[in-house]
């Protein structure tokens, strides 16, 4: 069985859906998935500190506030492996389901959490609780739905049509951050005391979309065939086993070559808003303003970035992508300093345009770095470890911001730091060459 994403279809498992109708799905799935995870993040820059640390200063309650969103993160490599395992095993539908079921419960569950004045020490230990499961559902979302649209998509169109999770990505992060500035207009104090608490709850709504458009997929042809074969050979090793015991390098390679399009998208959603605020005196309507402006960025170059991978070639394209992160690290800083809200919005766009030019391709650059049958294993594992280490990214600048007396180079050469890891990686892991992606597929045997 072939390795590449490009695979037909064996005999006697299912036609190919149409690649539009998946890719929409999958589209719509990671806007609600990402428009979650989105509000989130935005709210742990502009709310969460006085609301879940009201007795510790502004800086050290950021810290805090950042730091629940890498120890919530935990549950994303378990994300991974579960819905992993279940979408390489019983379907990537199910997987897809389930994760979007999962997240959309533990967000509304957000908007309804009392805050410290409430119930003290009680409350910023439920808002990990919770984060961990929300963060449990995302392990498992991203990878499916990349897998779902390149594993129905033609053989020459597969960035484009795989690039589409990536567009749902935008769309979530443009939701949220445009409702969050809508709620912001109401003043600082209303968006403390109650009103951050609609983009939370509205999310019931988007999930229910969300659900009822899943339910309409039909199950990818390679896992069908993969699934086949499998029926027909001894008993094999789960899909974690295998990755971790024979693909392990694939896997830590593919982690570092994501790196940046996480933890640099987290430096700029997070750290770059909370700087505009405390430091330059801009207000959160304009910097959410400005999140929104990025977030059309995104959702407007991805099929255009996706496009050229197909035509220039994945890696190509994702590598110049990555490498731009290291053009635009201190330019994105000097654009803000400017305290212009023109400023502001290049600062959040130039850097959201480089990691939109390797994320548009790098999924499904690298989905063909594993086998069929433990792809969605290994493409999540891969993501979801980045993804970790890169929701440590804001505490972590946050850290050297203050550290260094509130300057914010070191921030952009972390910035620039993490792409060039993420270039090594890329660079450094070919599978064609050294195997890797083979490995994998003959390692789920025995």
């Amino acid at each position: 069985m072939s390795t590449a994403t490009g695979a037909e279809t064996a005999p006697g498992s299912r036609r190919r859906s149409n690649p539009w109708k998946v890719a929409g799905a999958s589209l719509i799935g990671t806007s609600v998935e990402w428009y979650d995870f989105g509000i989130y993040a935005t709210a742990a820059a502009l709310v969460f500190p006085e609301l879940f640390f009201p007795d510790m200063s502004r800086a050290l309650g950021t810290l805090m506030s950042f730091t629940t969103l890498f120890v919530g993160s935990l549950g994303r490599p378990l994300g991974a492996i579960l819905f992993g395992h279940i979408g390489d095993r019983y379907g990537r539908k199910r997987a897809l389901i389930w994760s979007m079921t999962l997240m959309g419960v533990a967000t509304f569950c957000i908007g309804l959490l009392p805050g410290y004045a409430s119930i003290g020490v009680a409350a910023p230990l439920l808002l990990v609780l919770i984060r961990m499961i929300q963060s449990l559902a995302v392990g498992g979302e991203w990878g499916g739905a990349v897998l779902f649209a390149v594993e129905h998509a033609p053989p020459r169109r597969k960035a484009f049509f795989g690039s589409f999770p990536q567009v749902g990505d935008g769309v979530g992060y443009f939701l949220s951050t445009g409702v969050f500035a809508l709620v912001a207009m109401l003043g600082h104090d209303a968006l403390v005391g109650w009103a951050w608490r609609i983009p939370f709850l509205l999310s019931a709504v988007l999930v229910l979309v969300g659900l009822v458009i899943r339910r309409t997929m039909e199950e990818s042809p390679e896992f069908e065939a993969a699934r086949l074969a499998e029926r027909k050979e001894e008993k094999q090793a789960t899909p974690f086993v295998a990755v971790v015991r024979d693909a392990w390098k694939t896997w830590l390679l593919a982690s570092g070559a994501f790196l940046v399009t996480v933890g640099g998208y987290y430096i700029v959603v997070t750290f770059m808003s909370t700087y505009a605020v405390t430091e330059l005196g801009f207000t959160d309507s304009q910097a959410a303003g400005a999140g929104t402006a990025a977030a059309v960025v995104v959702i407007v170059c991805t099929p255009l970035a996706a496009l050229a991978a197909d035509r220039f070639g994945l890696r190509k394209v994702t590598l110049t992508g990555i490498l731009l992160h290291v053009v635009v690290a201190f330019p994105m800083f000097w654009l803000v300093d400017t305290r212009s809200v023109t400023g502001l919005w290049l600062a959040m766009c130039l850097p959201m345009l480089a990691s939109t030019i390797a994320y548009a391709s790098i999924g499904t650059l690298i989905s063909g770095w594993f086998a069929p049958r433990v792809r969605y294993t290994g493409l999540s594992m891969s993501f979801q470890t980045a993804g970790l280490l890169g929701t440590l990214a804001p505490a972590a600048v946050t850290w050297l911001f203050s550290a260094s007396g509130n300057s914010w180079t070191p921030v952009a050469l972390a910035f620039a730091g993490m792409a060039l890891v993420s270039a090594v990686c890329l660079m450094v892991c070919d599978p064609a060459r050294r195997g890797t992606g083979a490995v994998a597929e003959g390692s789920t045997a025995g």
